[in-house]
């Protein structure tokens, strides 16, 4: 709920205020006035004083209609102010007399995004209060802001406008669509102890061989039943393990994407990062120019809410820099653009370690062509987002 606040504390100048109060209307009414009492004084033309005394009283009466602020006070709400790209949001605005008498009629205007609701107040009682719903579509992507509200007195004429604005407007995050993906699809094994490494190490809890004993490894690593047998010292011999850690890197390069695709690949992120949460399993989702806060569901939408294509960024160090700061990084995917070739790809699934699985998802291509085998990654063509889960586990990487 937004509370109703008195905006713009700060008091004007009176006349700064008269002046921001006319409309254009008024101001071509205030140039006519001043033609007629010139033509009227130089030519002595009665029907241009005439036309410039109308004109004063016109200016005159709208004065006394605007002379007084709305008594009307507006608080809006939103109920849900996080919806997904397509949907219909419902809001309600309250509006109340703050008066002890009663009131005419009013307008309100809330801006909605790049546009802007009337609301025409029926005449309300002393202290009465009356509300009314209204809906916001959303068929795109991004961050909606409602309000703030404004309340609006004018004359019939439309010369004066006096407007009461009411602070704080809420703001609808809109995010992108998603569909489920396998968590299996992501490139993660399902064990407990974590994904190996292929190092050695004399502790760990994913074991791999037996082998002698040599100075200096722990007494408690003896296995006592080869030991006895063999009439040696026998040790177990482990693989360093580490938790899955998925990092997607989210190309926002402008010249890489048209719209159509660039919301694509942001779905398909949003996608991917989800399958890891719902497993409780960390994720670390960048674009080419910063980090997006990942460890919780919902902050990772908001934040895939306000993502925009650049003019700038350089993915290849950006992939650079997101595998040095992610040292733990088990799976490693790309999202490209459908410009991105084959060798392109190729380049940049060699910037990863060795032992980091790549998956390179190319949005939007011109023509599919399924899975390719880079060598040390794959790519994988995606045209829509609900062909996703099924090319991720024809790749291979379920």
């Amino acid at each position: 709920m937004v509370s109703p606040r008195r905006a713009q504390a700060s008091r004007r100048h009176p006349l700064k205020a008269l002046a921001s109060a006319v409309t254009p209307t008024g101001w071509a009414l205030v140039v006519l006035i001043a033609v007629s009492l010139i033509l009227a004084a130089t030519l002595e033309w009665v029907e241009a004083l005439a036309c410039a005394l109308a004109g004063v009283v016109a200016l005159v009466l709208a004065a006394t209609r605007v002379a007084w602020k709305s008594p009307h006070v507006v608080s809006i709400r939103v109920p849900n102010e996080r919806i997904v790209a397509g949907q219909t949001a419902v809001g309600e605005i309250l509006v109340r007399n703050e008066r002890a008498r009663p009131v005419r009629s009013g307008i309100i205007e809330l801006p909605i995004g790049s546009g802007t609701g009337e609301f025409v107040v029926p005449p309300l009682g002393s202290h009465e209060k009356w509300d009314e719903m209204f809906l916001i579509s959303s068929r795109h992507r991004g961050l909606i802001h409602v309000g703030p509200a404004r309340a609006v007195r004018s004359d019939a004429l439309g010369l004066l406008r006096r407007v009461r604005v009411w602070d704080e407007p809420v703001i609808l995050h809109v995010h992108p669509r998603t569909v489920r993906v396998p968590f299996d699809a992501t490139g993660f094994q399902l064990d407990v102890e974590g994904v190996s490494t292929g190092k050695l190490s004399s502790s760990d809890v994913s074991f791999h061989a037996l082998r002698d004993y040599e100075p200096g490894d722990d007494r408690r690593a003896v296995h006592w039943q080869s030991t006895a047998r063999l009439g040696k010292l026998i040790v177990r011999q482990y693989e360093e393990t580490h938790r899955s850690h998925h990092v997607i890197v989210l190309d926002t390069s402008r010249d890489a994407w048209d719209y159509d695709s660039f919301e694509t690949a942001v779905s398909v992120a949003g996608s991917l990062g989800l399958a890891n949460l719902r497993e409780s399993r960390p994720v670390s989702v960048t674009t080419t120019e910063a980090w997006l806060p990942s460890t919780v569901a919902m902050r990772l939408l908001d934040s895939l809410s306000e993502v925009s294509a650049r003019s700038f960024g350089d993915l290849a160090l950006r992939v650079r820099e997101a595998v040095a700061q992610r040292p733990g990084v088990s799976a490693l995917t790309l999202i490209v653009g459908p410009q991105t070739t084959d060798s392109d790809a190729a380049h940049l699934a060699r910037l990863a370690p060795i032992d980091v699985p790549v998956s390179i998802i190319r949005i939007g291509a011109d023509r599919a062509r399924g899975r390719r085998d880079l060598g040390r990654g794959v790519l994988l063509d995606c045209s829509t987002l609900d062909d996703l889960p099924r090319i991720i586990v024809a790749g291979g990487l379920a």
